[in-house]
């Protein structure tokens, strides 16, 4: 079946091979959808209300800066997850030692079984690929 991804439906990809490849043969700065600042959804997450101490985690945000935008502002639990090993070894790497500072997740966000509990999800582009009902679930 053909659908709107290409060759295969969008449930018969394989989600990790596409974004590893991406990561390996792209300059996260070279993507469309790249920020070196990352305003809005900054803006977003202090509007929230939240306090420093509290949890945020930034789904797909593998190879974003917005971790280290949160880490500077001094939110003290900040993690991010992200299918790509790839993404995130970009990140962590952008980060330095700072990189310890932050949890790190590699896993597709329908099979995380987090840890403990979040206080504020922050999604710039996965959830629309959820297509699927189950997934959504």
């Amino acid at each position: 079946m053909q659908g709107r991804c290409g060759q295969l439906s969008c449930k018969e990809m394989n989600w990790k091979e596409h974004w590893q490849h991406v990561y390996q043969t792209k300059d996260p700065t070279d993507v469309s959808w790249f920020q070196c600042q990352p305003t809005l959804s900054f803006q977003l997450i202090r509007n929230a209300g939240l306090e420093n101490n509290q949890s945020v985690i930034d789904v797909g945000g593998g190879a974003s800066v917005l971790a280290g935008c949160l880490l500077s502002a001094g939110f003290q639990h900040v993690a991010v997850l992200d299918i790509s090993a790839d993404a995130l070894k970009h990140a962590k790497q952008r980060l330095g030692a700072r990189a310890d500072a932050v949890e790190w997740f590699e896993a597709d966000v329908t099979d995380l079984m987090p840890p403990h509990r979040f206080d504020l999800w922050h999604d710039r582009a996965v959830f629309h690929f959820l297509t699927d009902k189950t997934d959504r679930q």
